[in-house]
């Protein structure tokens, strides 16, 4: 048995070093598959390629469309944060397997990051069992199917959590073999499951280049501030070791698949991590745009409250107060939210999390946030342009170049009826530098300096463990008769996968954002 349309992803793998290496031999699987068939570039959501992407790419929505930008995320017209996909409401669209489910189709859908768990599906879904992003955990449809799984590979290898503080040669071994482990694992369970009846759509998802990349690009990159040339001659290249591994997983997944209509995708990339969003509250501080929580600016008894107790907690020893910011920040693991940074009475803006790469600020607008100053209309308006230019006249004093590549407004990006639950204004922060870490390297390139008139010199040092982050731009490649090799000239959208796969199941086209590929309208079997 087999399937009809298979999708396999590659989760946050670099288009470049994939194709590298497909080139010189090193990825042998995806070297020939993109000799036979049609690859390309795939173009993500501007400025929400962080969360947004895999919502994207398998409801064919924008990010103004679905909602959904972040695990933990600021609801609309509030000052609290929820966690969307524990909400019925919290993600909109529709996604594909879902559609081809309703329809009649036979579906098996294993691991798609950020997807929520069907309560029917014709066929079986498996969520969370070895992913990235843990948001629900193991489960499964049908319910029986876990034990299943569970009988068949155990489970899964290495913390659904990747990061972690790893300094010695041995923490990262660990690791790296853990991530090959678990890819060994995740092949055998594709394999049986792909083999027990005729699918019309199988979907499994390789999430461990999305870890490697977060956790070991440092160890890659000779370039990276954090590089250490003795990790790397101990425990190789913990990126190519990984994508081998699932090159290897792709061919043996081929063999099985016969006459089947294969989508091999990584929907969005990785590089160096970037920018300085660990600067941005304190940046809006200093603009005096939003008001700092805590400062006399607050009123009422919270502010009282803590004015108060301000002695005691600064006679608190270093590690306390570490670890209840850390709490505090919000972590899946206790059910923490974290709080606006921000003494909203005060603010015009306030800073929202949006990923490393792009940062995200909200307007506290009147009429919409509860407490909101900033008047819609023309005030709003001027407001929003001194701000972009203040923020891009910052300079940041490693490079004497700009800190921020540039601002740019979500209404002007994306329309939709979930515009409301993503940021106002999007901060991307220039890319020409790595950013390393404290935790690496001794904290080598970890501190930034950013200099402007308004602001005048603001300092910190990013302590996120991670030394990758993603890039907009992903990759594919597409196997099925009439479609010629090659590769295509422009990209393709995340969201073009969408009403693409519905086409190829025979489904009536989805009123979605997203277009039909021509070249994947209606291929047959190779």
């Amino acid at each position: 048995m087999s399937a009809k349309v298979v999708v396999l992803g590659i989760d946050a793998a670099s288009p470049l070093l994939l194709k590298k290496w497909a080139a010189n031999g090193r990825l042998p699987t995806i070297g020939a598959m993109m000799d036979r068939g049609l690859s390309g570039s795939v173009e993500g959501v501007k400025g929400y390629f962080i969360g947004s992407t895999w919502p994207s790419f398998y409801t064919g929505l924008n990010p103004a469309g679905h909602g959904f930008h972040r695990i933990i995320q600021l609801r609309d017209r509030t000052y609290d944060f929820f966690r969307p996909m524990d909400d019925p409401n919290g993600l909109g669209g529709v996604p594909f397997w879902r559609l081809a489910s309703r329809a009649g189709r036979r579906v098996a859908v294993l691991d798609v990051p950020l997807s929520r768990p069907e309560a029917k599906i014709n066929g079986i879904q498996i969520v969370e069992w070895g992913g990235h992003d843990a948001v629900f955990g193991f489960e499964t449809t049908p319910a029986e199917l876990a034990s299943d799984v569970l009988a068949m590979v155990g489970p899964y290898p290495i913390p659904t959590n990747c990061d972690h503080h790893r300094k010695t040669p041995d923490e990262f071994e660990e690791f790296i073999s853990g991530l090959e482990l678990a890819i060994q694992k995740k092949t055998r369970l594709t394999l049986d499951l792909l083999g027990r009846e005729q699918w019309d759509l199988f979907m499994q998802v390789f999430t461990e280049s999305h870890c490697a990349g977060h956790q070991c690009w440092h160890i890659h990159d000779p370039d990276h501030p954090s590089h250490d040339p003795l990790l790397l001659d101990a425990v190789g290249d913990p990126l190519e070791r990984t994508y081998r591994a699932i090159d290897k997983a792709v061919g043996d997944i081929l063999e099985q698949v016969g006459d089947a209509v294969v989508l091999l995708v990584s929907a969005h990339g990785m590089t160096y991590f970037r920018g300085a969003g660990f600067l941005l509250p304190e940046i809006l501080y200093r603009l005096g745009v939003t008001g700092r929580p805590g400062t006399p600016t607050a009123s009422g008894f919270g502010g009282q409250l803590r004015t108060a107790v301000r002695p005691i907690w600064n006679m608190l020893p270093a590690r306390v107060r570490r670890a209840v910011r850390r709490s505090r920040a919000g972590s899946l693991a206790d059910g923490r939210l974290p709080r606006v940074q921000a003494d909203v009475e005060g603010s015009k803006c306030f800073p929202v999390a949006n990923g490393q790469p792009v940062g995200g600020i909200r307007l506290n607008l009147a009429g919409r946030e509860p407490q909101g100053i900033l008047q819609r209309g023309p005030e709003a308006e001027a407001f929003c342009e001194e701000l972009m230019h203040d923020l891009r006249a910052i300079v940041d004093e490693r490079t004497g170049e700009p800190l921020v590549a540039d601002v740019y407004r979500t209404h002007t990006l994306y329309q939709g009826p979930r515009l409301g639950a993503l940021p106002d204004l999007l901060v991307e922060w220039n890319d020409r530098m790595p950013t390393g870490t404290r935790a690496h390297a001794h904290g080598r390139g970890a501190t930034i300096r950013a200099t402007s008139a308004k602001i005048g010199t603001v300092e910190g040092t990013n302590s996120y463990v991670r030394t990758g982050d993603h890039i907009p731009t992903g990759w594919f490649v597409f196997l099925g008769a009439n479609i010629p090799p090659g590769e295509m000239s422009e990209p393709i959208s995340v969201m073009d996968f969408h009403p693409s796969l519905c086409r190829l199941l025979g489904l009536s086209d989805p009123d979605v954002d997203g277009t039909a590929i021509p070249e994947f309208a209606s291929p047959r079997s190779r």
